[in-house]
């Protein structure tokens, strides 16, 4: 543990006992022995302090916080280094002295089940006005969660600004190694995808707890932070389940916080309007004119966002609504190593470093064909059409555009949203989105043409990986599925499509239509129902092309 009790700090700040531990620092109570009193020392871990960058980190946060004098923000008295000044800077450990709060976490309030709506909308309001004050100064905390909530007798505090950011910046964690330090149940979309840093992201995280104060849950299911965390990017919320007395407006601005977009949320100064006027308390938030805050009670439900809030003393901070976005410097995160990363990070609710991804779309298309012998049908089949995404983006919409190159005729398709054929091809349109890592399969049935596979699978223009498999007579298609597991390696037909006449080449050998083929005898081709031989053959079973380099001359 970093600390240990009646150690002093700066010959002033004896500590007595430990109240909290987090991913990077240990919080004391302490005592100031010159002003006589007992207050909070944040002191970061003696393993991280050799580490400039973390020293940092906590000398940021006291300075950003210090800045900001707030009722809901809990208040910084000092900052200082303990150690023995020969070792150097590399072997002091900063600390950061905080007013002593006298409550109970709102993580450990929820533990006991969801609030009742008016305390919910009261926490939450608190929250999001000591938000609008730091977003009015240029800081965005970045890491709201019920465990950084303390509820007191004075009202809700904010802590631990320890992953602020200063509004139109580039994300800090960027400027180090494209590391995104966070947790992963309260991580906003723009920080997994990348970006700079905008009080959005804050709205977001306060959308989630009041979801969670309400409800006792977040707005989805997750069974690991893997899955919170495309939750976030992916999924939309489940809307707020009926809560008698609830106000309607409290629910739609809910709904608005989690919106993807940042630009749809609305302002924190908006959320902690709309929910004090749902019970009728008091916030404070920045004064219109700039000069000052203003004490609010009961203000109008539909209010709008003042037009002209101070510019932030920090740095510039855009007008909400304008086309100014943060630079982004994202372009280096990818999605490697990030379930690996994030599974090692153990407990969701504790802080994680991992690396997020970029957009990568990818599909798999696995093709069955089974010949069919209808009386009056000339070479009818049924197939079935298995879709994958296999990139990590969820798709919806989502559509299919494959060529049948010998011209067969669609008379039907099962277990798709819609299907066209034009000039460019066959096309089917889903009925529901198509997560990643999931797969559709649906239904065709048709007649006629040429015996040659389809090609030229498309998914939103992103070209797949075809394997094309034809079933025997007593063999069984696959069934008709709706967002299923994608199909492993190992299950998919184990050849590529057949190689074969292009369009507009000749047609294959045993075509009755063909005046030059060179042998019409039905009983030794594929011939049509009614006629003896092997049923039509849609493509032959070949190992895959061996790929050869030309030598120059």
């Amino acid at each position: 543990m970093s600390g240990s009790a009646d150690e002093v700090l700066g010959n002033r700040y004896r500590l007595i006992a430990p109240v909290g531990t987090g991913g990077m620092a240990v919080v004391w109570r302490a005592r100031d022995l010159v002003l006589d009193r007992d207050v909070a020392v944040k002191l970061l871990a003696a393993e991280l302090a050799g580490k400039a960058g973390n020293r940092e980190r906590i000398r940021s946060e006291a300075q950003v916080v210090a800045r900001l004098q707030h009722p809901n923000i809990t208040a910084v008295h000092d900052y200082g280094e303990a150690g023995d000044v020969s070792a150097g800077r590399n072997g002091r450990r900063p600390y950061v002295v905080m007013e002593l709060l006298e409550g109970e976490l709102l993580s450990d309030r929820l533990r006991s089940g969801p609030m009742s709506w008016r305390r919910a909308t009261q926490v939450c309001a608190q929250v999001a006005a000591g938000l609008a004050a730091a977003h009015d100064r240029g800081v965005v905390h970045r890491d709201i969660k019920p465990s950084n909530v303390m509820l007191t007798a004075a009202g809700a505090k904010i802590l631990d600004f320890g992953v602020a950011g200063l509004t139109g910046s580039y994300d800090p964690d960027d400027e180090r190694d494209g590391t995104v330090f966070g947790t992963p149940a309260y991580l906003a979309p723009e920080r997994l995808l990348g970006g700079g840093v905008i009080a959005a992201t804050d709205v977001y995280t306060v959308g989630l707890l009041a979801y969670r104060c309400l409800t006792d849950r977040l707005p989805w299911h997750a069974d690991t932070p893997t899955q919170m965390i495309a939750n976030h990017v992916y999924e939309p919320p489940h809307p707020l389940p009926e809560i008698p007395g609830l106000p309607v407006e409290v629910g739609r601005l809910v709904t608005r916080c989690l919106a993807k977009d940042p630009d749809a949320r609305p302002s924190a100064a908006e959320v902690a309007r709309v929910l004090a006027a749902a019970t009728g308390i008091h916030v404070v938030l920045p004064g219109e004119d700039g000069s000052s805050t203003q004490e609010v009670h009961a203000p109008p439900v539909n209010e709008d966002t003042p037009s002209s809030l101070r510019r932030a003393e920090l740095l510039p901070v855009p007008r909400r609504g304008s086309n100014h976005r943060p630079p982004n410097r994202t372009a280096r995160r990818t999605w490697a190593a990030v379930a690996a990363t994030v599974a090692a990070a153990g407990a969701t609710t504790g802080m994680v470093v991992w690396k997020p991804w970029a957009p990568k779309p990818g599909c798999n298309v696995d093709f069955y064909i089974h010949p069919q012998f209808l009386p009056g049908v000339d070479r009818g089949f049924e197939a079935r059409v298995t879709v994958a995404n296999i990139g990590n983006r969820t798709l919806d919409p989502w559509q299919l555009v494959f060529i049948f190159r010998g011209g067969q005729q669609v008379d039907r398709v099962d277990g798709a949203g819609a299907y066209t054929a034009g000039v460019g091809g066959q096309k089917v349109a889903g009925q529901s989105p198509l997560p990643p890592g999931k797969a559709v399969t649906f239904g065709v049935w048709g007649h006629g043409g040429q015996p040659r596979p389809p090609s030229d699978f498309k998914l939103n223009d992103t070209a797949c990986d075809l394997r094309v498999a034809q079933r025997g007579p007593d063999e069984n298609l696959p069934a008709i599925t709706e967002n299923v597991e994608a199909p492993a390696e190992a299950s998919r037909p184990p050849t590529g499509p057949p190689q074969g006449p292009g369009p507009g080449g000749p047609p294959p050998p045993g075509d009755p239509n063909d005046p030059n083929d060179p042998d019409p005898d039905p009983s030794r081709r594929g011939g049509r129902p009614g006629q003896s031989g092997p049923p039509p053959s849609y493509f032959q079973a070949t190992p895959p092309a061996q790929r050869t380099r030309r030598k120059r001359g």
